[in-house]
């Protein structure tokens, strides 16, 4: 799992985090990559995540099976879509940043739904070593 992969998860799945690219390049990527990204490249460095996210089954990403699919389709239906009953008709004009911002709001959205207990030590590294030690084990009764 590389950086950027944790420092996402590390940003998700705390309360109140701001799913927009804004917030995603100010609190995220713009440390681990440069503060003053562009949009196009808080799309390729999530889109990059994500699929690396899809790639590994333990994280039990929601529909990772037809994921490229739900993406696709973000911007007009499910949770993420733009309007909440979908595009009125086909004239209906969405800017470019909305229409990317939902797949944006997907992607963290699925992030935030996944499974990461079997990596949690490896995102918070931190906690790891603020555990307390365990005990050490009991020794072991003799035998006669």
């Amino acid at each position: 799992m590389n950086e950027t992969l944790k420092a996402l998860f590390r940003y998700i799945k705390r309360e109140n985090c701001d799913p927009t690219w804004q917030g995603i390049r100010d609190n995220v990527l713009g440390a681990v990559y440069h503060p003053e990204m562009r949009y196009v490249d808080v799309l390729k460095v999530l889109l990059t995540a994500y699929t690396q996210a899809l790639m590994e089954p333990r994280f039990e990403l929601p529909g990772r099976h037809n994921a490229a699919e739900d993406l696709l389709l973000a911007p007009i239906t499910g949770h993420h879509a733009i309007d909440f009953m979908g595009p009125s008709s086909l004239e209906s004009r969405y800017s470019v940043e909305q229409f990317y911002g939902a797949m944006i709001e997907k992607m963290m959205g699925d992030l935030r739904c996944c499974r990461i207990d079997w990596c949690r030590g490896e995102i918070w590294p931190e906690e790891n070593a603020s555990a307390p030690a365990a005990p050490a084990p009991a020794p072991a009764l003799e035998s006669r």
